[in-house]
C-alpha cells in the first residue's frame, strides 16, 4: 500500500509574536535557505532578525489567518483540505507535513504507518512545482534525516519537480481562465533567490535551474491559453537583498499604470498553496501599490489550493512517477 505525504516549507503555530519568531528562527537558521555558514544563519536568525521583525510579520497574519472553521494558517487549512480530497477520492492514506514547524515530518510518517500498518512506499510529493535548494533540497534533506534515524517498513519516493507536467498546467490554466477577462496584462510572479543559488542551479543544468523551469511554467500556461507573451510579466517577491533576482513585486508593481496598463491579473505558479506570499503580498500588498498608483483593475487569481482539478493533477503526476 503506498502513502502520500504532502510537504510544505512551513508556517508559524499562530499569529502570536512568540510563535511567529520560533517560526522565522527555524527557517532562517537553514543554510540551504539563507546561502550563508550554519553557525552565521542561526545567530542572524536567532538574535536579530526574528526579534526586530516578529512583531511586524505577526500583524501581516493577522490579516490572512484562516478562522472559518478553526483559528489556523492558510496554508495548513488549504492542505489539510488537499490531503482529505485526496483520501477520500483516491483511497490513500495522505498526510502533510511542514519542513519548518508543525505538523512535523516525524508526526506525519508515524500518522501514516498508524492509518496503513501494510504500508510499503511513502510518495513525498513537494508543493512547490519548481526546484530550489532553499525547498526542494532542504525538504528532501530533512526527511532523509528523519526517516533514516529509526526503522521504517516503508521506503520512500520523491517526486520530482513537475514545472512542466502536462496536468499541472492544465490544472493551472483551467482554474486560472475565468480571472482573465477584460484585463491588459498578465503578471506571473515568483518567490525570489539569491543570484548565487540561481547561478548555482544554472551550472548544474535544467533539472536544478530555477529561472529556466518557471520561465518554462510561464511559456506553457501563455501556450495553452493563446496568451501573447508580450501581455505578460515576470516579478519576483519576498526578496531579502539587493541581489536577488528581480524586478520586485513591492517596488516595481506600481510603474505599469504609467506606463498604460492599469488593468492586470496577478497568478503565482510556484504556490500551489495560499499563504503569506500569496494573499498578503500579492492580494493586499501588490494590490494596494498597483491602485494607488493609478491602477483600475488588480484581479488576484488564488492558488490551486484543494480545487478538484488539483487533486487530479496530482494523482496524474504520482501515476506518471
Amino acid at each position: 500500500m503506498r502513502g502520500i505525504l504532502l510537504i510544505n516549507v512551513g508556517t508559524p503555530a499562530s499569529t502570536d509574536p512568540g510563535d511567529v519568531k520560533e517560526f522565522i528562527t527555524a527557517m532562517l537558521s537553514d543554510p540551504l535557505l539563507t546561502g550563508k555558514p550554519e553557525w552565521y544563519s542561526k545567530f542572524l536568525a536567532k538574535n536579530i532578525i526574528a526579534p526586530s521583525s516578529g512583531s511586524r510579520v505577526s500583524e501581516k497574519y493577522k490579516l490572512i489567518w484562516h478562522n472559518e472553521e478553526a483559528p489556523v494558517s492558510p496554508l495548513v487549512y488549504h492542505m489539510r483540505k488537499l490531503a482529505q480530497k485526496l483520501e477520500e477520492q483516491k483511497g490513500v492514506p495522505v498526510e502533510i507535513a511542514m519542513r519548518y514547524g508543525k505538523p512535523d515530518i516525524g508526526s506525519a510518517f508515524r500518522e501514516l504507518e498508524r492509518k496503513c500498518p501494510l504500508l510499503h512506499e511513502v510518495v513525498v510529493f513537494p508543493l512547490y512545482p519548481h526546484y530550489a535548494q532553499s525547498t526542494t533540497q532542504t525538504s528532501k534533506d530533512m526527511i532523509g534525516d528523519i526517516f533514516y534515524k529509526h526503522p521504517h517498513s516503508f521506503r520512500l519516493k520523491f517526486i520530482e519537480p513537475y514545472y512542466n507536467h502536462p496536468a499541472f498546467i492544465q490544472a493551472l490554466t483551467t482554474h486560472a481562465k475565468p480571472y482573465l477577462e477584460d484585463i491588459d496584462k498578465i503578471i506571473f510572479t515568483y518567490h525570489s533567490l539569491p543570484l548565487a543559488q540561481v547561478e548555482a542551479g544554472w551550472e548544474k543544468g535544467k533539472e536544478y535551474d530555477y529561472l529556466y523551469q518557471l520561465k518554462e511554467t510561464n511559456r506553457l500556461f501563455c501556450e495553452k491559453l493563446d496568451i501573447d507573451p508580450h501581455d505578460s510579466f515576470l516579478f519576483y517577491s519576498s526578496q531579502r537583498g539587493k541581489n536577488w533576482l528581480n524586478p520586485f513585486l513591492d517596488t516595481d508593481i506600481s510603474d505599469l499604470p504609467k506606463l498604460g496598463w492599469k488593468k492586470v491579473a496577478v497568478i503565482a505558479p510556484g504556490f500551489p498553496t495560499d499563504n503569506m506570499e500569496t494573499l498578503y503580498d500579492i492580494d493586499i500588498e501588490a494590490r494596494k501599490l498597483f491602485m494607488e498608483a493609478g491602477g483600475e483593475k488588480f484581479t488576484f487569481i488564488p492558488a490551486l489550493n484543494s480545487n478538484d482539478l488539483w487533486v487530479e493533477a496530482i494523482w496524474k503526476i504520482l501515476e506518471r512517477s
